[in-house]
């Protein structure tokens, strides 16, 4: 299950922990669920924002990413994510993607809203602020997937799309990072519908207004997938905004979902 783990002190950072998965680690598969803190941003993106495209200082990010990195035992040079869209883009990190959009926000892989990898040495990473982080772990056979899910990405079948990919759902675990909770995710009616089609009835929550329940779409969809293991962190970014970047308290900054092989 998961559990946390601090970050090593360093000088000017501010301290931080992450949320792993022990139980991958045996396996060589190394991941973070990272915080809003641990990093050397200042205010209002204090401190572990990841975020090159939220108005942070580019250095700064870089130096963030890189001690997530660090604790995960991966060079700098090893990050790469996509540009995301709120779609079902995914792609496969190899050799020759690794590090796109490590440094340069530019060099990132476009139109891309999950990554795996089954290669030793790349870092594989999605940025969130409510939305789902999902990761898809095959401890035997040593794959690893980060996808980012939220209502439209779960609609269009993303995390379907990234299980398809790598092949082999059943013997995929899935887990399911913090985000937006059912408690304060409220939308429009048009929203709602689109989830109560797509994915269930019961991921809409019925009261003054329709409150999402991204946690069991997420399920969901990792069980059309093929999945057996599912396993939700059940963490709220907004009701936790203290601890977590929530984009529905107006945060600008982004936390992560960094996964490897090593």
């Amino acid at each position: 299950m998961f559990a946390w783990r601090p970050f090593p002190e360093r000088p000017g950072a501010r301290p931080g922990a992450y949320l792993t998965v022990p139980a991958l680690a045996a396996a060589g598969l190394r991941v973070a669920f990272t915080t809003r803190f641990g990093g050397w941003s200042a205010h209002p993106f204090d401190s572990l924002n990841l975020s090159f495209v939220s108005g942070d200082d580019p250095a700064r990010v870089r130096a963030n990413r890189e001690r997530v990195l660090g604790a995960l035992g991966m060079p700098a040079g090893a990050w790469t994510s996509g540009r995301q869209v709120h779609g079902a883009g995914v792609s496969r990190a190899t050799r020759a993607e690794r590090g796109a959009g490590a440094g340069d926000p530019s060099t990132t892989l476009p139109h891309v809203d999950a990554l795996w990898t089954d290669e030793p040495g790349i870092a594989i990473a999605v940025l969130a602020a409510d939305c789902v982080p999902v990761l898809l772990a095959d401890p035997d056979g040593r794959r690893i997937a980060v996808v980012h899910a939220g209502w439209r990405g779960l609609v269009a079948g993303v995390v379907e799309r990234a299980a398809e990919a790598m092949g082999r759902p059943e013997r995929l675990r899935a887990f399911i990072g913090p985000s937006v909770g059912p408690c304060c995710y409220r939308v429009g009616e048009e929203v709602a519908r689109a989830v109560r089609e797509a994915l269930s009835p019961a991921a809409v929550r019925q009261g003054a207004a329709p409150r999402l329940d991204l946690w069991l779409g997420a399920v969901v969809s990792a069980r059309r997938a093929g999945v057996r293991e599912i396993r939700p962190a059940a963490l709220c970014t907004r009701c936790e905004a203290h601890r977590f970047f929530s984009h529905r308290a107006g945060a600008r900054g982004r936390q992560g979902l960094v996964a490897a092989v090593v």
